[in-house]
């Protein structure tokens, strides 16, 4: 199975990374904006997460999903 929409949970400073570089490696990555602080926005932002809003949504279109404590 192709990986092609990964769920991000968060953009972090550690988080942001992996997104970043499994964006750059042609995955849709999706991160959820919803209860995350303005520095995550713009991380994700920067990094080019697609925000999915709420964890539902980002679940529901996604392959693979990331968590990184």
């Amino acid at each position: 199975m192709a990986v092609e929409t990964v769920a991000l949970l968060h953009p972090g400073h550690m988080g942001v990374t992996i997104g970043a570089a499994a964006a750059t490696s042609g995955a849709r990555v999706l991160w959820v904006s919803e209860h995350r602080s303005v520095e995550s926005q713009q991380r994700a932002k920067q990094a080019g997460l697609v925000d999915a809003e709420h964890l539902a949504h980002a679940i529901r279109q996604s392959d693979v999903i990331l968590s990184v404590c």
